[in-house]
């Protein structure tokens, strides 16, 4: 059982709760060795202090022993008491320095210090011989500096001490600070920015039209995981629409030649009726060999009708992508022969140039059908006053790739345009005309298909977009215009 949650934003935080209490930590040590050392420093210049009064006492008590000054002995009298009572006043401060028994032998030897010097004013040294007395207070007045220098030279190593505690703390901090930089960085880097970049790259493919799954990485719990699983949902709901929006362009395009289908179905519908109201009247006239071909023409008519119809249904059916090996060369032929009609009352030729020995190629037939009658529309709606319509099929110059241009002699296409034809709802075409939407679709369709779909054109010199497709097998081994 994990104790700490997989994801990111908890993992983070802790890293950065690491961090945070190392800092404390550092600033805990830091104010405390500060305060111990704020608290030393006061105490140095306190035992100075005591120093520095015993040494102005000791000096009026030489002067006194020298010229027998009542000024002296006043003086030294005065430092003397200002010992007692800095004592006094600083006891705690002492006490916890020294400890109790140290403290109390300091005041002691300075009462001791004081009632000698009481006792050498006192007397009269001209009458009595007062060396042995002046020897005691020497030797009281040096105990007291012998305790005063102990007290600074103590102090003096607690302070140094605290300073080299202190030193390499500030370097120790930085490289403990970079050691937690570098797992910080590490942790967001595999964490956060490396799950980041490998979305980015495979949404990129996304954006080219390819629908493929995200592989998350880490974790299953983490928001990283989470956002993938979303964006694998956004695929498959937009690869839904795009193939609910091919079908409704399907549509479309059919309504555009319904007219022109219902001609082409016409015209072998009333030759098979003519051919059946000949056979009716004048059919016991006819001789057998005549009246069989009549049935051969009937049969012709009925197949083309059948042909029509089923190029039409192919077309129109569900977009569910089935790859297959086919022949190029008969997509082109059965989606002109759907516009034959269109192209007739636009007065545009239509033309077809392929170089011999083409392999098959393996794809998506009626992607590949609805692709060319888009093309083939937008061609015919370019070239308004009539023109030609040509169509070259053959291999690519690597000969790795099938080819095939779809070429016009329409006004062309502005330069400034070509970066976004392929681009959904954007149109060049007159209001109610387009909806910006057939290219889209066949760019899509192109590229699901492995393939990639490109266009060349200029204002004035027509129009040539060019699909290149995978062979199925090997490529031509030689081919002649």
């Amino acid at each position: 059982m994990k104790l700490i949650p997989q994801t990111i934003r908890v993992q983070i935080v802790a890293a950065f709760s690491v961090c945070f209490i190392f800092m404390a930590m550092i600033i805990v040590f830091n104010y405390n060795n500060s305060h111990h050392l704020s608290q030393s420093m006061q105490f140095f210049e306190l035992a100075e202090e005591l120093n520095s009064t015993i040494q102005e006492m000791r000096r009026h008590e030489k002067n006194y022993f020298l010229y027998r000054q009542a000024f002296n002995y006043e003086e030294n009298i005065t430092y003397a008491n200002q010992l007692a009572l800095t004592l006094k006043r600083e006891q705690e401060i002492l006490v916890e320095a020294m400890g109790l028994e140290n403290y109390e032998h300091f005041v002691n030897e300075v009462g001791v210090y004081v009632g000698l010097m009481t006792k050498m004013r006192r007397t009269d040294c001209d009458r009595k011989d007062c060396v042995d007395l002046q020897g005691e207070i020497r030797g009281a007045g040096q105990n007291l500096l012998t305790l005063a220098d102990h007290l600074v030279a103590s102090e003096r190593r607690v302070i140094d001490r605290l300073l080299r505690q202190m030193i390499p703390l500030p370097m120790l901090s930085l490289m403990m600070l970079l050691l937690l930089l570098g797992f910080v960085i590490i942790f967001i880097g595999e964490k956060v920015i490396r799950p980041l970049a490998r979305i980015t790259r495979e949404s990129e493919a996304v954006a080219q039209g390819a629908f493929q799954r995200i592989t998350p990485l880490g974790e299953s719990h983490n928001e990283i995981h989470h956002l993938v699983a979303a964006i694998n949902r956004m695929m498959s709901e937009l690869e839904k629409r795009q193939e609910q929006l091919i079908q409704s362009r399907k549509m479309a395009s059919i309504g555009t030649f319904t007219a022109g289908i219902a001609h082409e179905i016409n015209n072998p519908v009333n030759n098979i009726s003519l051919i059946l109201e000949s056979l009716i009247e004048d059919g016991a006239e006819m001789d057998e060999e005549e009246r069989s071909k009549l049935y051969q023409d009937a049969m012709v008519q009925a197949d083309r009708t059948s042909e029509i119809v089923k190029n039409l249904l192919e077309f129109s059916r569900a977009n569910h992508p089935r790859h297959e090996e086919v022949d190029l060369e008969e997509i082109v032929d059965n989606t002109a022969r759907l516009l034959n009609n269109e192209l007739k009352l636009n007065g545009i030729k239509f033309a077809k140039q392929v170089k011999a020995s083409m392999p098959r190629a393996r794809l998506d037939k009626g992607g590949l059908q609805q692709v060319l009658l888009n093309l083939f529309m937008n061609s015919i709606q370019a070239m308004d006053r009539g023109g030609e319509l040509m169509v070259k099929i053959g291999p690519a110059d690597d000969s790795d790739e099938a080819r095939i241009e779809v070429i016009d002699n329409g006004p062309g296409i502005p330069s400034d345009y070509l970066g976004q034809i392929f681009d959904p709802f954007f149109t060049t075409k007159k209001e109610g005309v387009g909806t910006g939407l057939g290219l889209s679709v066949s760019y899509n369709i192109i590229k699901k298909n492995k393939g990639r779909l490109e266009v060349e054109s200029r204002l004035g010199q027509g129009t040539r977009f060019i699909i290149f497709l995978p062979w199925f097998g090997p490529g031509p081994t030689g081919s002649t215009p």
